[in-house]
């Protein structure tokens, strides 16, 4: 303590280490010497001088009586300490000379024997601000509870109501005046099965339990049904612990999942409709099961394709039953004529889709159309037309006998599409079957097809082969075993294609390698099906086709390599991406944390528009909790005079920027403060006013 070492008085505070500690104390400290009839102000510590900015330097050697002669209060306090020789603990709202800055501080006031006082002078200011916002907390709480969007309700441990805010009104449809101290279990919002449920989770919360939130199905006072997610929580209300329910609206969220649950489901089944008819070669089995799943997939009691036949009548291709446990009831016409269908078939002729959701639909001038219907029993009809090269080629029907159905328009164009699929396949099969009748015609093709091709008979004998074979594996291929022609074998392959096409008679693929007539190994793709029978309908003759891959072996190695090689790129450009993703996020808190340290007010909004980001100095000006969020508040609102805000708009819209432009705002608590605003504004591409952002300060008053 240098300043008391010059007055050279011998004192313990000489002593170097005490003066090391005295400067480490991080309360703000002054030692004043009692002179005749005042104090002397002899020395203060680091924190004294880094609270004043260095001021107090100014004030050594100054009185007390000068220094504080606006504070009487102080300088008794002084005296009353040096008086009592005793410690003394006050607090004062204070007016700091050397910065000008109005605070709250706590004084200690020690004596020091025979004539110094010690004061400590603390900065309680955040505590004296933080103890007045807790006394407006609870008023807070209520403007908050009363205005905010989310359906609120306070209730005790039985059950009863004390409170719910305006949006529990509108979601509910009661007023308080109806539920006040009512008990929601026996209200009928929520059904019997879940009153259990809701008594357990007050169990659960009464003893202090964390419970998660909830979905649960109420009924409003008109008898419609929502959704809402159900969060309780402990709060005290009035001094008692009660319940604190927030009822979340998820009737929109959980619709829309539902549709895109059934919208996933709709092309899971179109996927597995398409992938069961491409593979397939019993076209007619598979469009069969196809039919089935479509029926019950629907909620149809009847599935049926009608075809047109060359007199434009439209007969039965296939009938197949959906509905369990009911005895199976086809229809049993052999034919529909358009005589006596007449209406459905004028439906038709434009190829579109047939529905009748109830026989009351049919118009009057159908009335037979209705009755032939009624015959079978057919409630509900639903149809979709089967387009082959964009010729009708008849319809894929459903139809309900016990019931109406309910057919939901989201489902039709699921099944349009796999009209569509099962259009193709038939339209493949009648291909398959063209061809099959065309041996003449096939034989041709055969020879001049650039695949190897070759007949076995069921001894593994070669009894034809076309010129490519000839070209690739010898001229001399006919009576030959495929087995030592291609693999250079004394016995059959193990995994022979002709066997497996002799045992079933489906077609079999496989890649196979085999060796030419120049002893290089070649990968082809190798297909084999029946292509002759004996008079005993036995399978007797195999055809094979070997198409050469070798070159295409090569490129897929190629791609795999290249894949593998753009899978390394990624994951090193991933990493890369994450780096600075994360270098990102670094810069955006602390790009927050500055704004927050701001003590002027930040802000930054849509022009004419919602406000957008402010920082907690922004809240200080209108006298909100820093917390609050403003985010999405109209700009309208922060002017009391709107003819002040289209100027302020129609300036920085002209300049680009303004500053230290006048206005006038209401705070809080409804006080009418001035502030300055200086802003820039920031225009799109095609420079348009499109946001604006800049700095609030409050004008302070001349003293």
């Amino acid at each position: 303590m240098k300043h008391i070492a010059n007055l050279g008085r011998k004192h313990f505070l000489l002593d170097e280490n005490i003066n090391q500690f005295f400067n480490s104390i991080p309360i703000p400290s002054y030692v004043w010497q009692k002179t005749r009839n005042d104090f002397i102000l002899i020395d203060y510590n680091n924190a004294a001088l880094k609270v004043t900015n260095g001021k107090i330097k100014d004030l050594l050697h100054e009185k007390a009586s000068v220094i504080h002669e606006d504070r009487p209060d102080i300088i008794e306090a002084i005296n009353k300490c040096y008086r009592e020789k005793k410690s003394i603990s006050e607090n004062f709202e204070y007016l700091m000379k050397t910065t000008g800055e109005k605070v709250f501080i706590s004084l200690k006031i020690y004596h020091l024997p025979p004539d110094l006082i010690v004061v400590h002078i603390k900065d309680i200011t955040q505590w004296k601000l933080a103890e007045e916002k807790l006394k407006n907390s609870e008023e807070k709480y209520k403007m908050l509870f009363e205005k905010s969007p989310i359906p609120i309700v306070i209730t005790d441990f039985e059950g009863f109501i004390i409170e719910f805010n305006k949006a529990c009104e509108q979601q509910f449809g009661y007023l308080k005046k109806d539920l006040y101290r009512k008990n929601y279990l026996d209200l009928g919002v929520y059904s019997p099965d879940l009153i259990p449920l809701l008594k357990k989770r007050i169990s659960q919360l009464a003893q202090g339990e964390a419970i998660k939130p909830v979905e649960l199905e109420i009924s409003k006072k008109d008898g419609t049904k929502s959704m809402i997610t159900n969060q309780m929580s402990l709060v005290n209300y009035g001094g008692e612990n009660l319940i604190q329910s927030f009822l979340m609206n998820i009737t929109e969220r959980r619709n829309f999942e539902k549709k895109i649950q059934r919208k996933l489901e709709n092309e899971k089944f179109i996927s597995s409709i398409s992938s069961s008819l491409i593979r397939t070669v019993d076209i007619d089995s598979a469009v069969s099961k196809s039919l089935l799943e479509m029926g019950v997939y629907i909620g149809a009691a009847r599935a049926y394709i009608l075809l047109f036949n060359e007199e434009e009548s439209l007969e039965f291709y296939i009938q197949e039953w959906c509905v369990e446990g009911v005895d199976p009831q086809l229809i049993n016409l052999t034919t529909i004529s358009k005589n006596r269908f007449p209406w459905i078939f004028d439906i038709g002729s434009k190829n579109e889709m047939i529905l009748i959701r109830n026989l009351s639909e049919i118009p009057k001038e159908a009335i037979n159309t209705r009755e032939e219907l009624e015959k079978f029993n057919i409630k509900s009809l639903l149809a979709f037309p089967i387009t082959i090269n964009k010729e009708s080629y008849g319809y894929i029907g459903f139809d309900n006998i016990n019931n109406i159905s309910e057919w939901e328009e989201v489902d039709f164009d699921i099944f349009k599409t796999t009209s569509e699929i099962i259009g193709n396949a038939l339209e493949r099969k009648w291909a398959e079957e063209t061809l099959k009748g065309s041996h003449q015609l096939l034989a041709g093709v055969i020879s001049s097809i650039t695949e190897v091709i070759f007949l076995v008979d069921n001894n593994f004998n070669i009894v034809w082969a076309n010129n490519v074979a000839k070209q690739m594996f010898g001229s001399r291929l006919t009576g030959q075993k495929c087995y030592g022609v291609f693999s250079h074998r004394g016995k059959p392959c193990k995994e022979c294609l002709a066997v497996e096409t002799f045992e079933d008679g489906k077609i079999h693929e496989k890649e196979k390698i085999f060796t030419n007539i120049d002893g290089k190994k070649k990968s082809y793709w190798s297909t084999s099906s029946v292509a002759g029978f004996n008079i005993e309908g036995e399978r007797e003759l195999a055809v094979l086709i070997l198409r050469d891959i070798t070159e295409n072996k090569k490129m897929e190695e190629s791609l795999n390599e290249s894949e593998y090689n753009l899978r390394l790129l990624n994951k090193s450009l991933m990493e890369k991406v994450e780096g600075r993703s994360k270098e990102l996020k670094i810069s955006e808190e602390i790009y927050k944390k500055i704004l927050n340290d701001l003590d002027v007010g930040f802000y930054k909004g849509e022009f004419k528009g919602k406000l957008l980001m402010h920082n907690s100095a922004f809240n200080t000006i209108l006298g909100l909790d820093a917390s609050l969020s403003l985010v999405g508040f109209q700009s309208s609102q922060f002017f009391n005079d709107l003819n002040v805000q289209e100027r302020y708009f129609n300036e920085l819209s002209e300049n680009g920027h303004i500053t230290n432009f006048k206005a006038q705002i209401t705070n809080d608590d409804g006080e009418i403060i001035t502030v300055y605003l200086n802003s820039h504004l920031i225009r799109d591409p095609e420079g348009n006013p499109k946001e604006v952002e800049g700095t609030m300060v409050k004008f302070k008053k001349e003293p």
